[in-house]
């Protein structure tokens, strides 16, 4: 993969001797946006200077203020950009000057988003992707376009040079070259477990088109907020404003007693003994998350549509707030990921992401720009991920379970750890003169829960070649089920550590130049590892291995 190439001002990348096209600035209403959003970076520290601080920080807060407000006018004097032929070139900087360029054979994806006063001023931010996925060179920004500018720009760098405009609709209609040789060239052997479901059970067919001529896949029901507050997103958001709530009362010498709400709660919460203390605060914790979570949920995906461009590419938008639009480009589509939290389980829901070279990966299931469908209905995560890759079979097909060796490995690991943790807790009452029952019955308590355990992951652990799809699972807390098409592969790893050899087990890995670059099947038999890659890769793994004429013959008469 490559990102975008940078250089000094003098020195301009090579493009289009011929080429005559203008350096263009960014929208006039940038001038508008990027001083206000600089100023709001900095408007925590100017409050607490202004309000908390001494007669002498005051003074240096409003030097802060308009500093930010000089930075935010200085972008637009100092950026402009243009798009030629072979290239899309970005020049900015005011002390360190700088072009950056990105052939348009090379852009991978072109996103579109736009927060509220950008909204307000019909401005948008258009993000370049060339396939890197380090936050150093996430892609080349242009802030802030006008929306009509935004939009043509958008449609002319998909469909321009690089792009192909033949794609069918479906993904299933999507055949190269590559593919079609490995077809002959696989032989006729091939394990398909049974199918529990008939053909007709995930409608993969989309017929409905929206008013802009684009196959509708999916859109957001207001019934699916409730699955928000299973997400558990707004933790980091709960944690972050416990603590500024805690830190601006102490610097502002504000106790509880001060609002009647929190001393009401804190007065009923102090009265309790001490295990029901604890409980009532987890209790209390958990429903601020659930609120948090289900909030940010609705203003993440509200107005969520996933539609199919005529040319094959996927188009996702989404927000309240701030209104986002991803392209994800059909013939880069590798496979689908469907995963389950377990909050999400307890009320049947996943989400669906899409495994495809060029996106970044690692920023999150809610926030990546791989993702397909946001916490949903597991049918209609399947439904979706069978219409986007075009086959429904693999979405929820029966796995070959692992074997009694990969039952009995959860199991032994969950009840050493149960055992462990009942020791520490054993210990600390022991320091701390608690009577010595309570070991007893913390390991009553977590030794059946850790079976439970154990054997969920079993159960979710599992594998299958079903149509020429690799189909692997794995998880307990977070279930995961990948779905990988033979031309993903380029490489296979075996593993064997010392527990697993002498289970008679491996580990096999599939290398991948999509989605999180290697996907792995835990503890299969090792006659399953070395079957499950030659049928996905016939002919690759047959150098290596030694004919059974050939295998060495142990005499053990002597």
């Amino acid at each position: 993969m490559t990102g975008p190439d940078t250089s000094p001002a003098g020195e301009i990348p090579p493009s289009d001797p011929q080429q005559a096209d203008p350096w263009q600035r960014l929208s006039p209403r940038m001038l508008a946006v990027h001083p206000l959003h600089e100023a709001l970076r900095f408007l925590p520290v100017v409050l607490s200077m202004l309000f908390l601080g001494r007669r002498g920080e005051q003074l240096w807060g409003l030097l802060g203020l308009a500093f930010a407000l000089v930075i935010g006018l200085a972008r637009w004097f100092t950026t402009t950009y243009r798009v030629t032929a072979h290239q899309v070139q970005l020049r900015r900087g005011l002390v360190r000057r700088e072009v950056l360029s990105v052939p348009r054979d090379r852009i991978r994806s072109v996103d579109v988003s736009s927060r509220v006063l950008q909204r307000m001023l019909r401005l948008q931010r258009l993000v370049i992707g060339t396939g890197r996925s380090d936050r150093r060179h996430d892609g080349m920004v242009l802030d802030a376009l006008d929306v009509e500018a935004a939009e043509r720009l958008r449609d002319e760098l998909l469909t321009g040079p690089g792009q192909t405009d033949s794609l069918q609709p479906a993904a299933a209609a999507i055949v190269t070259a590559d593919k079609s040789e490995k077809a002959e060239m696989r032989p006729v052997r091939r394990v398909t477990p049974p199918r529990l479901h008939r053909p007709d059970e995930l409608d993969t067919s989309v017929t409905h088109l929206d008013a802009l001529g684009e196959q509708l896949i999916s859109e957001l029901r207001p019934s699916w907020i409730r699955f928000g507050a299973f997400t558990l997103t707004g933790t980091a958001g709960a944690g972050v404003l416990i603590t500024s709530l805690i830190t601006f009362l102490n610097d502002a010498q504000l106790g509880p007693g001060r609002f009647p709400p929190l001393r009401l709660v804190y007065r009923q919460v102090t009265a309790l003994p001490m295990p029901l203390a604890v409980l009532a605060s987890a209790a209390l914790a958990v429903l601020v998350v659930s609120l948090l979570s289900a909030v940010g949920y609705a203003l993440a995906f509200w107005h969520f549509r996933l539609t199919r461009l005529a040319n094959g590419t996927l188009r996702l938008t989404r927000g309240l707030v701030t209104k986002r639009s991803v392209t994800i480009e059909g013939r880069r589509l590798r496979g689908i990921e469907i995963s389950e939290t377990l909050p999400l389980r307890l009320v049947r829901g996943a989400r669906c992401t899409a495994i495809t070279t060029g996106l970044r990966t690692g920023r999150g299931a809610e926030h990546g720009s791989s993702l397909l469908l946001p916490a949903a209905p597991l049918a209609e995560a399947h439904r979706v991920g069978a219409v986007v890759f075009g086959d429904a079979a693999p979405m929820d097909c029966p796995l070959v379970q692992h074997g009694e060796g990969a039952r009995n490995r959860r199991c032994t690991r969950a009840r050493i750890t149960a055992v462990g943790v009942s020791a520490a807790v054993g210990g600390a009452a022991l320091w701390a003169g608690w009577p010595a029952w309570i070991w007893f019955v913390s390991l009553a308590v977590l030794l059946p829960f850790a079976e439970l355990i154990a054997r969920d992951r079993y159960r979710s652990l599992g594998h299958a070649w079903v149509d020429g799809q690799l189909v692997g699972q794995q998880g307990g807390f977070v279930r995961r089920r990948f779905v990988l098409s033979e031309e993903a592969a380029v490489g296979w790893i075996f593993h064997r550590s010392m527990f697993q050899r002498r289970a008679g087990l491996a580990s096999l890995t599939v290398a991948t130049a999509a989605g999180r670059q290697f996907y792995s099947f835990i503890d299969l038999p090792g006659d399953s590892a070395a079957a499950l890659a030659s049928d996905a890769t016939p002919g690759w793994l047959e150098p290596f291995l030694a004919p059974a004429s050939e295998q060495p013959v142990i005499d053990c008469s002597a």
